[in-house]
Order: C-alpha cells, then structure tokens, then sequence
C-alpha cells in the first residue's frame, strides 16, 4: 500500500507485499491479452488488434512496476493499472458474449473467458485494497473456494488441449481434473457452513491441508508439462507460454497459502454475522470495517514467531513468479535487489514483510533446489514418463 512520507521530507519506498502482487497479475494480464490475440479468428481483425493493444498497455505497466517505486509514482501506477483494467473487463465481457451466442468463432471456450474475467475482477479488489492504502485480510473460506475453482479451470483447460493419442497422460489429466472438481466442491459447502455458523472448525483447517498437498503434486505436473512441450516430447496444441502461465497461477496459490498459515496476511474470521455479503465473492476484503469482530484476528507474526514456532523452511513452495524456472536464480538476484528496500523501513514494517522477502531470496531459492534434489521423498515423481507412486507425501 502506498505510504505517507516521514514528514522529513524523505518518501518511504514502497513495501514488498503490494509491489510483488501487482508485478504477477501485471504479468498475468499481459498473459491473457496474448491468449486472446492468438486464439481470436482471423476474421476478427478489430478484436485481434484490440487484444494486441490490451498486451502493449499491460507490458509497459509491468515495465513501470520494474522500476524503483516511490510513493507518489507507485499510486500513479496504480491509477493507470486501475483504468486499463476497467477497460480490460469489458473487453474480456464482450467476448463472453459473443461466445456464449456462438458469434465468435474463436478456439477458446466460453469457459476460458468467464475464467480470465474472474482473474481480472480479483485484481481489480486487490487494486481497490492498495489504493484505500489498507492492510491486505482475506476470509479463508472465500479465498480457496476462488483458487481451488481456478485450479480445477487449469486442469480442464490443459486436459482439452492433449493431443488424443497422449493416453496415459490424458488418464492422469482426469485424476487431476477429479481431485480439484471435488475439492471445489468440498470448499463450497465450507463456504456455505461458514455463512450460517461461524465456529473454529479443524476439519476446515484439514481441507486446506489437503488442498495444499493436491495443489504441490499439481505445480510439479504443470512443471513437467512446460518441461516436455520446450523439449518436443509432449504432443499437444498446449502452447510453451499457457503452461508456464498457469504454473506461475499454482505457485501464486501456494504462496498465498503459505502467507495466510503463517500470518503474513490478515486473516479475517469466517463470520455468519454479515453472511459474506460484505465481502468480494474472493477472500480479499475491499471494506475492513465489514469485516466480522467475532475473536481477535490474525495480524502479522514477528521476526522471532518465524524462526522459532513457524520456521519458512516448513514452507513448501516454488515461488518464481516473473519468468520461467530456469531463470529463476537470475530474478531471486533482481527481486532481493527491490524487496532489499525494506531495510529503509521503519523496525515494525521490517517485521512485517520479512516472510515475503525470505521467500524471494537467494535463500528461498537455495532451499527450492534442495527440495527438488530431494523430491523422490515425494508422494509422486515426474520423470521420463508419467508419476509413479513413491511414498507418503509429507504436509
């Protein structure tokens, strides 16, 4: 969120958490304008060239949000991401349309543009919360009920684009595409139980136990999934960028997990008082004064809380949001350089933000290495050919 100066007349650089969220959804964005341009007919040459106008805009807006942030030049940024946005949406809703009323002609299904408006409208709340300079809180509930959804999207998506003759592959897709439709459906009703009675609920917690599990065997399958198609030996219609694209989603999800179990965004109580009606169909909180007062919520944990009670290293995530992993040494360097900053910061914002730029060290990076030297410890391995069952998967 932007920050107001120290009255020294010096500007305080912008934090961490805010700037590498709307770095990934820039990227996103950018993502999804390509998708559309590539996947539009070609007798659609004014949608075509809109789509192309969509990807120009948001690639010079990643290429602003590159650059160092101040206080004053990181709000107009957020300004100008807010109005293409808006104009984004409506794109995107137009050809929602034309699809649903079969004039498009296009090869992306209608459900690939309700799934990109839902993306964007998401963006759009984080972008509101930013602007309002308001801490991040999220109701969990809301939040895996809209990943887990996206999650399931991907897998359909990605099965739909196999070629026929990939049979032990397409079987697996299957597996996957089961496991997040009922996930999905698990945290509906959690969504539903919580909007009549709000209780502590461990089996809640179990379920993102779970989800997370599911979702880590999922990164390494889209892993692979990029890994064949750049080597020739996958044959598909799936291009490289679509499945490095919803790759960087899953990690982003992990992330975002692993940031609510470790208190590094609030969390707001899932609340029967308000039924949800004051909250975004996400789990992000656009109002924080609607939000519920029922118990004390979580704020962020200390220095201290994370070395010893919750140390990062039980994290289990591969966080290299920006470019493809092979690169991903090279973007820890670039991103600790930015998030470095924090040590400009006052003693209490150092605290807050120190999980965020632990996981996008060199150190974070270390530790992904290690972890996939060690992946055979795993429940599932993606070798030369499909996952072969090697044990218990630790969560």
């Amino acid at each position: 969120m932007p920050r107001r100066s120290s009255g020294t007349g010096n500007v305080q650089p912008v934090p961490p958490l805010d700037l590498e969220e709307v770095k990934f959804w820039l990227h996103i964005m950018e993502d999804h304008a390509l998708f559309i341009k590539t996947g539009l007919p070609f007798d659609k040459p004014d949608l075509i060239e809109e789509a192309s106008s969509f990807e120009r805009e948001f690639k010079a807006l990643r290429g602003r949000a590159e650059k160092p942030q101040i206080e004053k030049k990181f709000a107009e940024l957020i300004t100008d991401t807010m109005a293409s946005l808006k104009e984004f949406i409506k794109y995107k809703t137009l050809l929602l349309g034309l699809s649903l009323t079969n004039k498009l002609g296009s090869a992306l299904p209608p459900l690939f543009f309700d799934h990109i408006i839902r993306e964007a409208e998401y963006f759009m709340a984080l972008l509101e919360k930013i602007r309002a300079g308001k801490k991040l809180a999220v109701v969990k509930a809301l939040e895996a009920d809209f990943w887990l959804r996206i999650m399931a999207e991907h897998t359909k998506f990605i099965g739909s684009r196999l070629d026929p003759s990939e049979i032990s592959l397409i079987d697996v897709v299957r597996g996957y595409q089961a496991e997040f439709d009922d996930l999905t459906m698990q945290g509906w009703n959690y969504v539903s139980f919580f909007e009549h009675k709000s209780i502590d609920l461990p089996a809640f917690n179990r379920f993102l136990q779970d989800s997370r599990a599911a979702t880590v065997r999922l990164r390494d399958f889209e892993q692979a999934t990029y890994d064949m198609i750049i080597t020739n030996r996958l044959l598909s219609a799936i291009p490289a960028v679509l499945a490095d694209h919803v790759r960087r989603e899953t990690d982003h999800f992990l992330l975002v997990l692993a940031m609510m179990e470790k208190g590094v965004i609030k969390i707001e109580k899932d609340c029967a008082d308000v039924k949800y009606k004051n909250h975004t169909k996400f789990g992000i909180l656009v109002d924080e004064e609607a939000a519920c007062n029922i118990g004390e919520s979580t704020e962020f944990v200390e220095r201290d809380q994370v070395s010893e009670e919750n140390p990062i290293d039980d994290i289990e995530l591969d966080y290299t949001p920006e470019t493809d992993r092979e690169h991903s040494e090279t973007d820890a360097d670039s991103s600790e350089g930015k998030v470095g900053r924090a040590d400009d910061l006052s003693s209490e914002t150092k605290a807050k933000y120190q999980i965020k730029t632990e996981i996008l060290s060199d150190k974070g990076v270390a530790e992904q290495t290690k972890t996939e030297k060690n992946s055979k410890k795993g429940k599932y391995k993606w070798g030369e050919n499909w996952p072969r069952q090697l044990g218990k998967l630790k969560i």
